[in-house]
């Protein structure tokens, strides 16, 4: 039986991304969004070891140590914080509440297998060996094997990992999605009923050939998620497959640039069939990464949860070797609001006609504003990067003004809830990776 690891962080990025570390080495995945339901968690399970974060919303992660600590039926499973503070004092005090120390946000895939290997929760041979093609682990992630040995670039592994997390955060909302849809259609459903027994002579086949209409409706819907989930794993195998030539691409565009600054003799061309191949790979990472471009409606567009697909992005790119600009354009969904209990705007009921909302979009001046909001930590990070001549981070705040999904001409005969469908899919941030022209 595999041996389990609780992961306790609120965000949902970082929990995937080590997740798909963990299941790399064979152990099951559990994960809890807050300290006070990993406490419940613990009530009726025990795992292996927990990875604990520190800032979280309510109860933090060196409390959730202490009651964790205390308890006799949970004291002997090994904690590690996972967070991105550090030093020794707050090394100290979490090895003090009974933590065995301290592992930091941006840890490799090799430092997590060698710590398994000293918890005695993996042996040498298991440690991140990949599952087999096609299998699906316990906790719903989906490893890929290794491409062609031959060139892979530096960071390979750590970079598949990565963009294996974010489109399995893709998939669990996708299929959030769907179960909402489904909740929502069988209550219509059963809304749609009326009270009164249907006549002898036609008994319950209107209702009947309703309900199997929604059946099929359903499955139809499962069925093109399905196919899109499998179509993303056939995207990221392909880009997988063509990584072989990536590293000799930016070898010969390196040796051309010094060749050109150094005048000791004419630069040559980077032969079209790598550069062919580099592009196809920055564009598949490219689209891996807008898998997660959507935003909730109210939220920062740049708050710490895209921070961290911005800077695993980034450094990733700069394993590789890439330069030129990473291009953020930020926009916003023209939403449907009515006034709230207290008077601000909040969102229409689903089933409220889009004629009787109060508003529908900010203003251009106002969306500009809001699409290009930052968290601290975010703008501090910008600024952090502001002087790399090789890598420039580059926002553009578009608001409103370019949707992905065209709007309806006119709100009549539309639900609020249709109306912000669409406007979900256009509160997005989108990507674009530039790379600079190589020097002739």
């Amino acid at each position: 039986m595999s041996k389990c690891a609780l992961i306790v962080d609120d965000s949902r990025t970082a929990r995937h991304a080590l997740g798909a570390v963990l299941a790399a080495n064979r152990l099951r995945v559990e994960t809890a969004a807050s300290a006070e339901e990993a406490l419940e968690f613990l009530g009726h399970s025990r795992p292996d070891v927990i990875f604990m974060d520190h800032l979280m919303p309510g109860m933090d992660g060196l409390q959730a140590v202490k009651a964790i600590k205390a308890n006799p039926a949970t004291a002997t499973i090994p904690i590690m914080m996972y967070t991105s503070q550090g030093g020794e004092l707050y090394v100290g005090q979490a090895r003090a509440l009974g933590a065995l120390g301290v592992l930091p946000k941006e840890i490799k895939p090799v430092e997590v297998s060698e710590l398994l290997q000293s918890l005695h929760l993996v042996g040498a041979a298991e440690a991140a060996v990949p599952a087999g093609a096609g299998e699906h682990l316990a906790s719903g992630e989906f490893i890929v094997p290794e491409g062609p040995a031959a060139g892979p670039p530096a960071g390979h592994g750590d970079l598949e990992l990565w963009v294996q997390s974010l489109l399995a955060h893709q998939a669990q909302e996708l299929r959030a999605g769907l179960q909402d849809a489904v909740a929502r259609a069988l209550r219509e459903h059963d809304m749609a009923r009326t009270p009164a027994a249907p006549p002898a002579s036609w008994p319950m086949r209107p209702r009947a050939g309703a309900f199997l209409l929604l059946v099929l409706v359903l499955v139809a819907i499962a069925a093109t998620f399905a196919l899109l989930n499998i179509d993303v794993q056939q995207k990221w195998r392909s880009a997988v497959e063509q990584n072989a030539g990536l590293m000799a691409a930016l070898n010969v565009r390196r040796a051309a640039t010094a060749a050109a600054v150094d005048g000791q003799a004419r630069a040559a061309p980077v032969p079209d069939a790598a550069a062919e191949r580099f592009a196809d790979f920055l564009g598949a990472l490219e689209w891996s990464v807008n898998q997660a471009a959507p935003y909730p409606p109210g939220r920062e567009p740049f708050d710490g949860q895209r921070l961290e697909v911005v800077r695993g992005l980034v450094e990733r790119l700069a394993a590789l070797g890439f330069t030129g600009t990473v291009r953020l354009e930020s926009h916003m969904g023209d939403f449907c609001y009515v006034p709230g209990a207290d008077g601000a705007p909040v969102l229409a009921p689903d089933d409220l006609p889009a004629e009787r909302c109060a508003r529908i979009g900010p203003t251009p001046e106002e969306a500009r504003s809001a699409s290009g909001r930052q968290s601290v930590a975010f703008a501090n990070y910008l600024a952090s990067h502001a002087a790399d001549p090789a890598l420039h981070i580059e926002i553009l705040a578009r608001g409103t003004s370019r949707p992905a999904v065209p709007y309806p001409p006119t709100v009549a005969g539309i639900s609020a809830g249709e109306w912000n469908a669409i406007a979900r899919q256009n509160n997005r941030v989108s990507v674009s990776l530039l790379p600079d022209s190589p020097s002739h």
